[in-house]
């Protein structure tokens, strides 16, 4: 490779590194690259993989591959791209394959966690990330992957610890976000979880699962769905059980009138949520 030709691979890695893979596109097009430069391919499969075009950076690993079988780069690559397109049986033989050349790679491993944590088999994910952070425990990807699992099981104050130190290690990072987005949304903080998204599709704009949550928020956070987020953020049954207390406590103490507007109240705002909620429904649907 001449100088040139290498300076435009270094140029155009820094572009993915900075979250920019057309830029990267760009600068490898003006130096021509081809497959012939190894090097220069990797990095075109990755910015290809950054612009989300997830079977053009297939194509690049498998005519990458073609020649060299054991790049664990090209074989990491594949694996990412045919878990985007759906096809995680041959997600899962590349990774694999790149595994039994590099068997302790943490960013395999992390890879292969993910890969089975979308199968359901989370106590097997779990261990390959123990296994992963052994050899590299404070890599952020797979943090990222923690908290992933811990929001699948069902772990939300776990999600949000991790994703909480995720976000310590880069502010910017769009899983932190994403999933703090998530988990404040179903806590009925809809302002805070409209920014977490934001921040999310600033950098990945065609995410349809932060646009859509976005949305919601947007939605929520409207004054006419304020039943919608107290019932959301107390739950059906403490409210219940809280409305009850005041309602017969009232009573107890000799305050019918009290207790009576309680009561009114306490329906007005069930009735309310039963329509509002419904009518929620109908309006993210229409707009997606």
């Amino acid at each position: 490779m001449d100088e040139s030709r290498g300076n435009s691979v270094f140029v155009a890695q820094r572009y993915i590194e900075v979250g920019q893979p057309a830029r990267a596109l760009e600068t490898l097009d003006r130096a021509g690259v081809g497959p012939d430069d190894p090097e220069a391919w990797r990095v075109r499969g990755f910015a290809l993989y950054g612009l989300e075009r997830w079977d053009d950076a297939a194509e690049v690993a498998s005519d990458a591959l073609a020649s060299e079988p054991e790049d664990i780069g090209m074989l990491y690559l594949l694996s990412l791209a045919e878990e985007q397109r759906g096809d995680l049986a041959a997600a899962e033989e590349a990774i694999l394959a790149a595994l039994r050349v590099e068997p302790e790679d943490p960013e395999l491993l992390s890879q292969y966690a993910d890969l089975t944590m979308r199968a359901g088999q989370l106590d097997k994910a779990e261990r390959l990330l123990d296994a992963a952070a052994r050899s590299d425990p404070e890599s952020p990807a797979i943090l990222r992957s923690r908290v992933s699992l811990g929001y699948l099981r069902g772990d939300d104050r776990g999600a949000e610890r991790l994703s909480r130190q995720l976000l310590e290690l880069d502010p910017e990072d769009v899983a932190g976000h994403r999933m703090l987005g998530a988990l404040e949304l179903n806590a009925a903080k809809p302002g805070s979880a409209a920014e977490r998204f934001a921040t999310v599709l600033r950098d990945q704009p065609s995410d349809e699962f932060s646009a859509d949550r976005a949305r919601a928020a947007r939605l929520m956070a409207k004054p006419q769905y304020f039943p919608v987020r107290f019932f959301s953020k107390v739950g059906v049954g403490p409210s219940w059980i809280g409305a009850m207390v005041v309602i017969f406590g009232l009573r107890g103490a000799g305050l019918g009138a009290a207790a009576a507007v309680a009561t009114v109240v306490w329906l007005v705002l069930c009735v309310w949520s039963w329509i509002a909620g419904p009518a929620l429904d109908r309006k993210l649907e229409a707009q997606r």
